[in-house]
């Protein structure tokens, strides 16, 4: 019986090897799905642009100076440990969009111009009526732009004064 069916196997084959099977829907779908793999040189290109965009663009120039200031030590006040009256400088607002400053020193009458403002610190200190070491008191309001702040810390450093601090807002 073995021979029979095995010379009818044979007979019913044909003889080419390019022979297609049947393969069913189930064994199609659990083929492993093809390896994707994303195209690099866009993403290269891409990259170089941006770094070089940013090179362009960028401006190299030195680092601003750094403002000297300390801190007094915890629980010391630096007010009490300097026995002399210091210069107090008042900032007020002035425009309509607090472009400009009036800057009040010591109850003297009020001055406009950061020049002007160390105009009177170095005249005071010429004059001998205070020293380098007398301390310089800056009170801004509080809706005073920062930067006539800093413009008020400039003319006392310019003007070589060695303690110049800030008070609370008016």
């Amino acid at each position: 019986m073995m021979e029979l069916t095995q010379d009818i196997t044979d007979s019913n084959l044909p003889e080419d090897d390019e022979m297609t099977h049947y393969v069913s829907e189930r064994k199609q779908r659990a083929q492993p799905a093809a390896k994707m793999q994303p195209p690099l040189t866009p993403m290269i290109d891409v990259t170089f642009q941006l770094l070089l965009y940013f090179l362009l663009t960028s401006t190299f120039k030195p680092d601003e100076g750094q403002i000297p200031g300390s801190l007094p030590e915890k629980g010391l006040s630096a007010a009490s440990s300097d026995p002399r009256p210091p210069i107090r400088i008042i900032l007020r607002p002035r425009g309509a969009n607090r472009e400009y400053v009036l800057y009040e020193v010591d109850n003297l009458p009020a001055i406009d111009k950061q020049e002007d403002l160390y105009n009177m610190l170095e005249s005071r200190k010429k004059s001998g009526a205070v020293t380098i070491e007398t301390p310089v008191e800056i009170r801004p309001w509080s809706n005073v732009r920062w930067k006539h702040v800093v413009g008020a810390f400039n003319a006392a450093v310019r003007a070589k004064y060695k303690n110049i601090g800030f008070s609370s807002s008016l």
